[in-house]
Protein backbone atom coordinates (compact mmCIF):
# COMPACT_ATOMS: atom_id res chain seq x y z
CA UNK A 1 0.00 0.00 0.00
CA UNK A 2 3.24 2.30 0.86
CA UNK A 3 4.55 1.56 -2.74
CA UNK A 4 0.91 2.06 -4.05
CA UNK A 5 0.94 5.55 -2.05
CA UNK A 6 4.16 6.69 -3.63
CA UNK A 7 4.10 5.84 -6.99
CA UNK A 8 0.43 7.36 -7.74
CA UNK A 9 1.74 10.36 -5.68
CA UNK A 10 4.50 11.01 -7.82
CA UNK A 11 2.43 10.32 -11.18
CA UNK A 12 0.18 13.13 -10.19
CA UNK A 13 2.07 15.52 -8.48
CA UNK A 14 4.43 15.37 -11.82
CA UNK A 15 1.86 15.96 -13.85
CA UNK A 16 0.19 18.63 -11.66
CA UNK A 17 4.11 20.63 -11.44
CA UNK A 18 4.39 20.58 -15.34
CA UNK A 19 0.94 21.88 -15.82
CA UNK A 20 1.89 24.45 -12.58
CA UNK A 21 5.19 25.67 -14.59
CA UNK A 22 3.50 25.83 -18.04
CA UNK A 23 0.66 28.72 -16.26
CA UNK A 24 3.66 30.37 -14.31
CA UNK A 25 5.62 30.74 -17.68
CA UNK A 26 2.79 32.21 -19.50
CA UNK A 27 1.99 34.59 -16.40
CA UNK A 28 6.24 35.86 -17.01
CA UNK A 29 5.34 35.96 -20.84
CA UNK A 30 2.21 38.37 -20.82
CA UNK A 31 4.06 40.48 -18.06
CA UNK A 32 7.05 40.68 -20.05
CA UNK A 33 4.96 41.53 -23.10
CA UNK A 34 2.56 43.65 -20.89
CA UNK A 35 -0.20 42.18 -22.26
CA UNK A 36 -1.29 42.35 -18.76
CA UNK A 37 0.13 43.84 -15.49
CA UNK A 38 0.33 42.06 -12.07
CA UNK A 39 2.07 43.46 -8.99
CA UNK A 40 5.14 42.16 -7.29
CA UNK A 41 2.76 40.77 -4.13
CA UNK A 42 0.24 38.95 -6.61
CA UNK A 43 3.12 37.60 -8.49
CA UNK A 44 4.59 35.92 -4.97
CA UNK A 45 1.18 34.69 -4.02
CA UNK A 46 0.76 33.15 -7.49
CA UNK A 47 3.97 31.47 -7.66
CA UNK A 48 3.80 30.40 -3.95
CA UNK A 49 0.60 28.81 -4.78
CA UNK A 50 2.28 26.82 -8.12
CA UNK A 51 4.43 25.65 -6.18
CA UNK A 52 2.57 24.26 -3.21
CA UNK A 53 -0.52 23.17 -4.95
CA UNK A 54 0.79 20.01 -7.03
CA UNK A 55 2.05 18.33 -4.42
CA UNK A 56 -1.06 19.06 -1.82
CA UNK A 57 -3.67 18.33 -4.71
CA UNK A 58 -1.58 15.13 -5.36
CA UNK A 59 -1.50 14.07 -2.02
CA UNK A 60 -5.39 15.26 -1.90
CA UNK A 61 -6.38 12.87 -4.77
CA UNK A 62 -3.86 9.93 -3.41
CA UNK A 63 -5.27 9.85 -0.31
CA UNK A 64 -9.23 10.40 -1.77
CA UNK A 65 -8.66 7.59 -3.77
CA UNK A 66 -6.69 4.90 -1.69
CA UNK A 67 -8.82 5.45 1.84
CA UNK A 68 -12.02 4.21 0.90
CA UNK A 69 -10.55 0.91 0.89
CA UNK A 70 -9.38 1.10 4.63
CA UNK A 71 -12.68 3.25 5.36
CA UNK A 72 -15.65 0.87 3.43
CA UNK A 73 -13.68 -2.44 4.51
CA UNK A 74 -12.03 -4.80 2.05
CA UNK A 75 -14.64 -6.47 0.91
CA UNK A 76 -17.24 -3.79 0.41
CA UNK A 77 -15.02 -1.66 -1.32
CA UNK A 78 -13.52 -4.87 -3.76
CA UNK A 79 -17.26 -5.60 -4.61
CA UNK A 80 -17.89 -2.07 -5.98
CA UNK A 81 -14.38 -1.93 -7.63
CA UNK A 82 -15.13 -4.83 -9.89
CA UNK A 83 -18.35 -3.53 -10.65
CA UNK A 84 -16.14 -1.17 -13.07
CA UNK A 85 -13.18 -2.58 -13.43
CA UNK A 86 -10.26 -4.91 -12.17
CA UNK A 87 -7.28 -2.74 -12.45
CA UNK A 88 -6.91 -0.13 -9.19
CA UNK A 89 -5.40 3.30 -10.13
CA UNK A 90 -1.65 2.63 -11.55
CA UNK A 91 -0.99 -0.91 -10.85
CA UNK A 92 -2.25 -2.16 -14.27
CA UNK A 93 -0.47 0.38 -15.93
CA UNK A 94 2.92 -0.26 -13.91
CA UNK A 95 2.58 -4.19 -13.58
CA UNK A 96 4.90 -4.38 -16.94
CA UNK A 97 7.35 -2.03 -15.52
CA UNK A 98 7.79 -3.84 -12.15
CA UNK A 99 10.37 -4.50 -10.37
CA UNK A 100 12.19 -1.92 -12.45
CA UNK A 101 9.37 1.34 -11.78
CA UNK A 102 9.87 0.30 -7.86
CA UNK A 103 13.87 0.45 -8.09
CA UNK A 104 13.44 3.64 -10.20
CA UNK A 105 11.12 5.29 -7.58
CA UNK A 106 13.55 3.92 -4.57
CA UNK A 107 16.63 5.74 -6.73
CA UNK A 108 14.17 8.66 -7.54
CA UNK A 109 13.93 9.35 -3.51
CA UNK A 110 17.04 8.50 -2.60
CA UNK A 111 18.13 10.90 -5.44
CA UNK A 112 16.28 14.13 -4.00
CA UNK A 113 16.95 13.07 -0.69
CA UNK A 114 21.07 13.34 -1.20
CA UNK A 115 20.45 16.15 -3.89
CA UNK A 116 18.41 18.12 -0.69
CA UNK A 117 21.30 17.65 1.53
CA UNK A 118 23.81 18.51 -0.72
CA UNK A 119 22.13 21.94 -1.33
CA UNK A 120 21.79 22.34 2.57
CA UNK A 121 25.52 21.33 2.83
CA UNK A 122 26.39 23.40 -0.14
CA UNK A 123 23.58 26.68 1.58
CA UNK A 124 25.68 26.07 5.12
CA UNK A 125 29.02 26.40 3.30
CA UNK A 126 28.23 29.20 1.65
CA UNK A 127 26.89 31.26 4.67
CA UNK A 128 30.49 30.01 5.95
CA UNK A 129 32.07 31.28 3.48
CA UNK A 130 30.42 35.15 4.74
CA UNK A 131 31.20 34.47 8.28
CA UNK A 132 34.85 34.06 7.37
CA UNK A 133 34.62 37.51 5.65
CA UNK A 134 33.15 39.12 9.25
CA UNK A 135 36.71 38.44 10.44
CA UNK A 136 38.70 41.12 8.43
CA UNK A 137 39.24 44.13 11.03
CA UNK A 138 37.22 47.17 10.03
CA UNK A 139 36.83 50.63 11.99
CA UNK A 140 34.46 51.09 14.53
CA UNK A 141 30.93 52.59 13.17
CA UNK A 142 29.66 55.76 13.77
CA UNK A 143 27.97 55.55 17.17
CA UNK A 144 24.55 57.37 16.06
CA UNK A 145 24.38 55.02 13.09
CA UNK A 146 24.13 51.87 15.65
CA UNK A 147 21.64 53.81 18.11
CA UNK A 148 19.85 54.50 14.44
CA UNK A 149 19.63 50.71 14.13
CA UNK A 150 18.86 50.00 17.53
CA UNK A 151 15.70 52.02 17.46
CA UNK A 152 14.45 50.70 14.11
CA UNK A 153 15.19 46.88 15.35
CA UNK A 154 13.54 47.63 18.44
CA UNK A 155 10.30 48.91 17.05
CA UNK A 156 9.72 45.58 14.88
CA UNK A 157 11.29 43.30 17.37
CA UNK A 158 13.86 42.66 15.74
CA UNK A 159 17.10 41.16 17.15
CA UNK A 160 20.23 42.29 16.06
CA UNK A 161 23.65 41.43 15.40
CA UNK A 162 26.52 43.74 14.47
CA UNK A 163 29.83 42.05 12.84
CA UNK A 164 32.96 43.74 12.75
CA UNK A 165 34.13 43.73 8.91
CA UNK A 166 34.22 46.07 6.27
CA UNK A 167 32.62 44.05 3.73
CA UNK A 168 29.07 46.31 3.66
CA UNK A 169 27.19 43.30 4.34
CA UNK A 170 23.31 42.51 5.99
CA UNK A 171 21.03 39.60 5.89
CA UNK A 172 18.15 38.06 7.54
CA UNK A 173 18.64 34.81 9.40
CA UNK A 174 16.04 31.99 11.18
CA UNK A 175 12.77 31.16 11.05
CA UNK A 176 10.00 32.46 13.34
CA UNK A 177 12.56 34.80 15.50
CA UNK A 178 14.70 35.88 12.68
CA UNK A 179 18.06 38.09 13.61
CA UNK A 180 19.29 40.60 11.54
CA UNK A 181 22.77 40.44 10.74
CA UNK A 182 24.89 43.23 9.49
CA UNK A 183 28.17 44.49 9.44
CA UNK A 184 30.16 47.78 10.58
CA UNK A 185 31.13 47.87 7.05
CA UNK A 186 27.75 48.58 5.98
CA UNK A 187 27.25 51.36 8.58
CA UNK A 188 30.40 53.22 7.18
CA UNK A 189 29.17 52.36 3.32
CA UNK A 190 25.63 53.71 3.55
CA UNK A 191 24.41 57.21 5.02
CA UNK A 192 21.66 57.47 7.78
CA UNK A 193 19.08 57.47 5.31
CA UNK A 194 20.13 54.59 3.15
CA UNK A 195 21.08 52.66 6.20
CA UNK A 196 17.12 53.34 7.59
CA UNK A 197 16.03 51.96 3.92
CA UNK A 198 18.12 48.83 3.99
CA UNK A 199 17.19 48.02 7.81
CA UNK A 200 13.36 48.40 6.71
CA UNK A 201 13.52 46.25 3.97
CA UNK A 202 14.83 43.62 6.56
CA UNK A 203 12.35 44.40 9.03
CA UNK A 204 9.57 43.61 6.18
CA UNK A 205 11.72 40.25 5.63
CA UNK A 206 10.78 39.37 9.22
CA UNK A 207 7.44 40.64 9.65
CA UNK A 208 6.11 38.78 6.67
CA UNK A 209 8.07 35.83 8.03
CA UNK A 210 9.66 35.31 4.42
CA UNK A 211 12.42 32.61 5.82
CA UNK A 212 9.94 30.44 6.94
CA UNK A 213 7.55 30.35 3.87
CA UNK A 214 10.83 30.02 2.23
CA UNK A 215 11.63 26.81 3.85
CA UNK A 216 8.46 25.21 3.46
CA UNK A 217 8.22 26.49 -0.22
CA UNK A 218 11.85 24.81 -0.57
CA UNK A 219 10.81 22.15 0.89
CA UNK A 220 7.92 21.60 -1.58
CA UNK A 221 9.92 21.97 -4.76
CA UNK A 222 11.65 18.83 -4.29
CA UNK A 223 8.36 16.45 -4.41
CA UNK A 224 8.24 15.48 -8.09
CA UNK A 225 10.83 14.57 -10.55
CA UNK A 226 9.90 17.88 -12.31
CA UNK A 227 11.92 19.49 -9.53
CA UNK A 228 14.10 21.29 -11.77
CA UNK A 229 11.04 23.32 -12.98
CA UNK A 230 9.74 23.78 -9.41
CA UNK A 231 12.93 25.19 -8.19
CA UNK A 232 12.86 27.84 -11.13
CA UNK A 233 9.80 28.65 -9.79
CA UNK A 234 10.85 29.04 -6.18
CA UNK A 235 13.97 31.52 -7.33
CA UNK A 236 10.86 33.80 -9.47
CA UNK A 237 9.23 33.99 -6.27
CA UNK A 238 12.11 34.85 -4.12
CA UNK A 239 12.85 37.24 -6.59
CA UNK A 240 9.67 39.05 -6.24
CA UNK A 241 9.62 38.72 -2.44
CA UNK A 242 12.77 41.59 -2.82
CA UNK A 243 10.10 44.28 -4.88
CA UNK A 244 7.74 43.83 -2.13
CA UNK A 245 9.91 44.68 0.62
CA UNK A 246 11.78 47.00 -1.36
CA UNK A 247 8.13 48.82 -1.65
CA UNK A 248 7.70 48.64 1.87
CA UNK A 249 10.43 50.15 2.92
CA UNK A 250 10.02 52.85 0.63
CA UNK A 251 6.56 53.18 2.48
CA UNK A 252 8.32 53.42 5.59
CA UNK A 253 10.72 55.61 4.58
CA UNK A 254 9.34 57.98 2.37
CA UNK A 255 13.24 57.80 0.27
CA UNK A 256 12.98 55.37 -1.88
CA UNK A 257 15.75 57.32 -4.13
CA UNK A 258 17.75 56.59 -0.75
CA UNK A 259 17.13 52.53 -0.90
CA UNK A 260 18.14 52.61 -4.64
CA UNK A 261 21.35 54.51 -3.74
CA UNK A 262 22.28 51.92 -0.95
CA UNK A 263 21.31 48.73 -3.17
CA UNK A 264 23.82 50.22 -5.79
CA UNK A 265 26.81 50.78 -3.49
CA UNK A 266 26.23 47.63 -1.86
CA UNK A 267 25.65 45.74 -4.68
CA UNK A 268 28.97 47.12 -6.32
CA UNK A 269 31.16 46.96 -3.28
CA UNK A 270 30.55 43.57 -2.45
CA UNK A 271 27.96 41.13 -4.59
CA UNK A 272 25.78 39.08 -2.99
CA UNK A 273 27.02 35.62 -2.91
CA UNK A 274 24.40 32.75 -4.89
CA UNK A 275 23.04 31.87 -1.07
CA UNK A 276 19.54 31.78 -1.40
CA UNK A 277 19.22 29.05 0.97
CA UNK A 278 16.32 28.44 3.15
CA UNK A 279 16.90 30.55 6.24
CA UNK A 280 18.43 33.81 4.69
CA UNK A 281 16.84 36.81 3.38
CA UNK A 282 19.52 39.26 1.71
CA UNK A 283 18.88 43.15 0.49
CA UNK A 284 21.63 42.43 -2.18
CA UNK A 285 20.51 40.86 -5.29
CA UNK A 286 22.45 37.38 -6.37
CA UNK A 287 21.90 37.85 -10.12
CA UNK A 288 23.18 41.70 -11.26
CA UNK A 289 20.42 41.43 -14.22
CA UNK A 290 17.83 41.65 -11.07
CA UNK A 291 19.13 44.96 -9.48
CA UNK A 292 18.51 47.35 -12.55
CA UNK A 293 14.28 46.57 -12.04
CA UNK A 294 14.67 46.86 -8.58
CA UNK A 295 16.33 50.31 -8.86
CA UNK A 296 13.47 51.46 -11.58
CA UNK A 297 10.61 50.25 -9.46
CA UNK A 298 11.93 52.65 -6.74
CA UNK A 299 12.85 55.23 -8.50
CA UNK A 300 9.08 55.28 -9.68
CA UNK A 301 7.91 55.29 -6.41
CA UNK A 302 9.76 58.65 -5.86
CA UNK A 303 6.87 59.55 -8.49
CA UNK A 304 4.11 58.31 -5.92
CA UNK A 305 4.95 56.57 -2.56
CA UNK A 306 3.12 53.49 -1.76
CA UNK A 307 0.39 53.90 0.07
CA UNK A 308 -0.63 53.05 3.97
CA UNK A 309 -2.86 50.63 3.18
CA UNK A 310 -0.59 49.39 0.43
CA UNK A 311 2.20 48.81 3.05
CA UNK A 312 -0.37 47.23 5.75
CA UNK A 313 -1.90 44.64 2.59
CA UNK A 314 2.04 44.14 2.19
CA UNK A 315 3.06 43.07 5.26
CA UNK A 316 0.56 40.82 6.11
CA UNK A 317 1.43 37.58 6.89
CA UNK A 318 -0.16 34.39 4.90
CA UNK A 319 -1.41 32.76 8.03
CA UNK A 320 -4.54 33.42 6.87
CA UNK A 321 -4.27 31.50 3.44
CA UNK A 322 -2.10 28.82 5.12
CA UNK A 323 -5.13 27.72 8.14
CA UNK A 324 -7.70 28.47 5.02
CA UNK A 325 -5.72 26.01 2.88
CA UNK A 326 -5.41 23.52 5.64
CA UNK A 327 -9.35 23.51 6.44
CA UNK A 328 -10.56 23.43 2.78
CA UNK A 329 -7.79 19.99 2.97
CA UNK A 330 -9.04 18.00 5.79
CA UNK A 331 -12.93 19.30 5.02
CA UNK A 332 -13.20 18.33 1.48
CA UNK A 333 -11.10 15.12 1.96
CA UNK A 334 -13.49 13.87 4.98
CA UNK A 335 -16.76 15.02 3.36
CA UNK A 336 -15.90 13.23 -0.07
CA UNK A 337 -14.98 10.18 1.87
CA UNK A 338 -18.31 10.45 3.90
CA UNK A 339 -20.53 11.25 1.20
CA UNK A 340 -19.34 10.20 -1.73
CA UNK A 341 -16.31 7.98 -0.75
CA UNK A 342 -15.98 5.86 -4.47
CA UNK A 343 -16.46 9.57 -6.93
CA UNK A 344 -12.81 10.47 -6.34
CA UNK A 345 -11.49 6.84 -7.26
CA UNK A 346 -13.27 5.69 -9.87
CA UNK A 347 -12.69 9.19 -11.41
CA UNK A 348 -8.93 8.76 -10.95
CA UNK A 349 -9.00 5.61 -12.73
CA UNK A 350 -11.32 6.48 -15.72
CA UNK A 351 -8.88 9.55 -15.85
CA UNK A 352 -5.77 7.23 -16.18
CA UNK A 353 -8.01 4.61 -18.47
CA UNK A 354 -7.57 7.31 -21.49
CA UNK A 355 -3.96 6.31 -21.10
CA UNK A 356 -4.02 2.83 -20.65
Amino acid sequence: MIFLIIENFVFFSTILAVIAYALAETLRFGGEKSRFKISAFAQTRIFAGLILLPPILALWLVLAALLPETWLGAEFFKAAHVKHHEWHLLSDLTTRFEPFLAIATVIFLITILCFAVWKTFRGFSKISRIIQLLEIESSAPNPEKIILVEEIAKNHRLEVGLVMSQQPLTFVWGFWRSKLILSSGLLNTLSEAELKGVIEHEAAHHIRLDNLMKLLLSLASYLSPAFPLTRRLFRWQSEQIEFVCDEIAAATTKQPLEIASALIKVCRSFPAPNSNSMVVSNFMSEEPSRIEPRIKVLVKFADQLPTVETKTKLTGKPLFEVSSLITLFLGSLIAILSLAPLVVHQTAETLIGFIK
